[in-house]
């Protein structure tokens, strides 16, 4: 909110413009403060080997590293083919590949967010409802997080109609749920999706066009 708000011109603390930057953690950071509280040390300590197990059929891996590329892959052919290639001047350079993956996965939404939504409250929503209804739940909490990403400066949202956004996230989280189910709850398995989808995004930038979103 600090950054929203300096958006529209009010005068925000510089020290407290920079803490709001961190604010992306607040899922992970939740998921274990909660954990903790309710189910001690072990809890934690479960919550957080969700994150590096790989312990599941590597056949998933095809899903977690291609169903975003070629998502977007073919999102932008057809924006190409209708509007032409003005929208390829947008495209992450391969030269910044590493570094904007790196970027993403560390200070964006995998490592920041995956443990609140797929690792903690995924598995809670589960205990009462069905695989896709826990996944558009999420969702809609999640696409809900995003929202004030449309009223800053200079961030992908802002270009983004927000109804086009809450649509997109509350569809994706669907295939995350999936992900997530048939690879034994890594929350691994999730972050390394995110990222690749954000990374896809930033290669083939479809999100540029309202015919591409």
């Amino acid at each position: 909110m600090p950054q929203v708000l300096n958006t529209f011109g009010f005068e925000i603390d510089p020290l407290l413009l920079f803490f709001s930057n961190f604010a992306v953690f607040g899922p992970t950071i939740s998921s274990i403060l909660v954990t903790g509280a309710t189910l001690g040390k072990s809890g934690i300590k479960t919550l957080l080997k969700k994150g590096i197990n790989h312990h599941f059929r590597k056949i998933w891996w095809l899903p977690i590293l291609l169903i975003g590329p070629i998502i977007s892959f073919l999102s932008l052919l057809v924006v190409l083919i209708i509007e032409g290639p003005t929208i390829l001047s947008y495209s992450l350079p391969f030269t910044k590949f590493f570094p904007v993956l790196l970027i993403i996965f560390f200070t964006g939404g995998p490592l920041a967010e995956e443990f609140g939504w797929r690792g903690y409250l995924l598995e809670r929503f589960q205990y009462k409802w069905n695989m896709v209804i826990s996944g558009l739940f999420v969702g809609i909490i999640w696409a809900i997080w995003h929202l004030p990403l449309h009223f800053i400066a200079g961030t992908t949202q802002e270009v983004i109609p927000i109804y086009q956004d809450l649509l997109i996230i509350t569809i994706s989280s669907i295939i995350y749920t999936w992900i997530y189910h048939n690879t034994n709850g890594s929350v691994l398995a999730t972050m390394i999706l995110h990222t690749v989808n954000n990374v896809s995004g930033a290669i083939f930038p479809y999100w540029i066009s309202d015919l591409g979103r």
